[in-house]
């Protein structure tokens, strides 16, 4: 009887070792995946952050040539205008000068 007694004890240890192995791995998995998807978090929250700054920044130089466009600015200014923002026309060279 003591051997039955004994070999049960041993399989009941067995297998409560397993099982705390198969915690302790799950969990430092958890842990792992965890840390990664805050991270990734994180950098999407900052490139969230700096599109919308660009896009601010776009709005408000298309509110700036709406107000250009409302009050009737002429052909020269607004020529002047692109020619700052560098745009050009269709077919035009652009030359710098390389110092």
């Amino acid at each position: 009887m003591a051997k039955k007694e004994r070999s049960a004890k041993t399989f009941f240890e067995k297998r409560s070792f397993v099982l705390v192995v198969a915690s302790v791995t799950f969990v430092c998995f958890a842990t792992i995946l965890m840390v990664v998807l805050v991270r990734q978090y994180r950098e999407k929250q900052e490139e969230l952050e700096s599109i919308t700054q660009h896009l601010s920044q776009v709005y408000d130089e298309n509110e700036k040539i709406q107000h250009d466009i409302d009050n009737g600015i002429s052909d020269e200014e607004a020529e002047q205008n692109a020619r700052e923002e560098g745009y050009i026309f269709p077919g035009e060279n652009v030359y710098q000068e390389a110092s």
